[in-house]
């Protein structure tokens, strides 16, 4: 290749010409978008060898609106029905927990409901002991935390389990058991929140009973 008549024939090119051709297409390539934000279009435009390139009118960009990606549906995070139980109401309510559990094939099994049960009574047989009524010793009231741990474990490891503790109210009373006075538990019956400790265990422990009996009844199994 001859470099000096190349050199030549680069002197003869226009190249403000050039350079104004190139601004019109750019100025062009602008005015191409009919309005702007969510209802911005794209309309055809010329590509390499005037094939030609149209995008999709419906496309969102990302000035003033967003691209529409598909994304993993969260999870719906489940909350604790709200029930307090006290000694008018918590047999009805045994039952119709047990009955909406079956309507939703959600029932634990027998062994699950006996082994919430059996730990429940191990902290029952103590506090019935207890000569006085009102607060709890500082012993007891530490196993009854504990028992609310081990059945926050028990709830995360099976769904059908925590089904039952959720919708049972079992969190928010055995919690409510130590914790009257707090602020989260504001919409406790008044009646229930002049009762100590030891009577709101028992109570407690009779709905927990009425559970379990009510579980037996309606068809419960052992897996």
């Amino acid at each position: 290749m001859d470099l000096s008549s190349i050199r030549g024939e680069m002197k003869d090119i226009d190249w403000k010409a050039i350079d104004a051709k190139k601004k019109s297409s750019e100025s062009f390539k602008q005015k191409e978008y009919s309005g702007g934000g969510n209802n911005m279009e794209y309309k055809s435009t010329g590509g390499y060898g005037g094939g030609g390139y149209k995008k999709p009118s419906n496309f969102t960009g990302n000035r003033g609106g967003s691209f529409n990606r598909s994304s993993s549906a969260s999870r719906v995070e489940e909350k604790e029905t709200v029930f307090w139980i006290t000694e008018e109401n918590y047999l009805d309510h045994a039952e119709k927990v047990i009955k909406e559990l079956q309507a939703e094939s959600a029932m634990i099994t027998t062994s699950q409901i006996r082994n919430i049960l059996a730990n429940i009574s191990d902290i029952f047989n103590v506090v019935q002991r207890a000569k006085h009524s009102g607060d709890l010793p500082s012993e007891v009231r530490s196993k009854i935390r504990e028992l609310t741990m081990h059945c926050y474990y028990a709830a995360g490891r099976e769904d059908k389990v925590k089904k039952f503790f959720l919708q049972s109210s079992l969190f928010m009373n055995l919690k409510g058991i130590l914790e009257a006075s707090s602020e989260a538990n504001k919409e406790m019956p008044e009646t229930l929140r002049n009762v100590g400790e030891k009577e709101r265990f028992l109570l407690l422990h009779k709905y927990m009973e009425s559970l379990v009996a009510f579980q037996r009844f309606y068809g419960g199994k052992d897996s």
